[in-house]
């Protein structure tokens, strides 16, 4: 699903943020960028060697310790790497990662996968239907939604200017 991660990672944010205020510190660009890391990660390194789609980029194991070794030598760096690593761990309980691949390499290596082809997997996935593609259709529903609000509140600003200085003007 190209836009659950997303959609699923923005909404969480937004339901959750009022009742854990680190999640307000965070910079909601980098969670969501997070939540794609894995598979940008993995699905590349498929297309170059064959190993998993779902490869060390899904493993908790390696998140974490990138992640310590970040928050370790690049102390500036922590605010964006805590967001970053806040959707990419979002991303693998989305996924819902075997245990084997969540834990590797503590349980040994990762399988190699089928090579991986992008249009392939996005053509199987719209042709299988049912409810992951329903789903998919009503992520598309809320990014149209939040953009008309988005665009709608522009126009709102772009005029309250206009109508102040009508205002302005009637007053004199």
């Amino acid at each position: 699903m190209v836009l659950g991660h997303l959609t699923v990672t923005a909404a969480g944010h937004r339901m959750l943020k009022d009742r854990f205020r680190v999640l307000a510190a965070l910079p909601l660009g980098l969670i969501l960028v997070g939540a794609y890391l894995p598979d940008l990660a993995d699905k590349s390194i498929n297309l170059i060697t064959g190993l998993s789609g779902r490869g060390y980029a899904h493993s908790l194991v390696v998140q974490l310790l990138i992640c310590a070794l970040v928050y370790l030598l690049l102390p500036r760096l922590r605010l964006p790497l805590a967001a970053l690593s806040l959707g990419a761990a979002v991303h693998l309980l989305q996924d819902w990662v075997e245990p084997a691949v969540l834990l590797a390499p503590l349980l040994g290596p990762i399988p190699p996968g089928p090579r991986f082809s992008f249009i392939e997997s996005m053509l199987g996935f719209y042709r299988q239907g049912g409810l992951p593609v329903w789903l998919e259709a009503l992520a598309a529903g809320y990014w149209t939604m939040i953009a008309i609000r988005l665009r709608s509140r522009r126009r709102e600003e772009e005029s309250e200017p206009a109508v102040a200085e009508k205002a302005i003007a009637y007053a004199e």
